[in-house]
């Protein structure tokens, strides 16, 4: 869970970028998806075979689930 001052944060950032007010909600939706976009890109490549061919079984669509909304 992201602190509620990194929230807060997040939500000036957010506001003094885009000059777009989020709600508390809006604010955790969007930075909860920020941080998992981070985490993939920032994950280490499977080294092995093995590591690959279980991360490919699941589909990443089917691992997170993402609601469309205002960004």
């Amino acid at each position: 869970m992201i602190s509620k001052e990194h929230l807060e944060k997040f939500k000036r950032l957010y506001k003094d970028k885009y000059n777009i007010t989020l709600t508390d909600e809006e604010t955790t939706e969007l930075a909860t998806h920020f941080l998992n976009l981070m985490e993939i890109l920032i994950r280490p490549k499977a080294n092995n075979k093995a590591e690959n061919q279980v991360e490919s079984k699941v589909p990443l669509p089917e691992r997170r689930h993402y609601a469309t909304g205002r960004i």
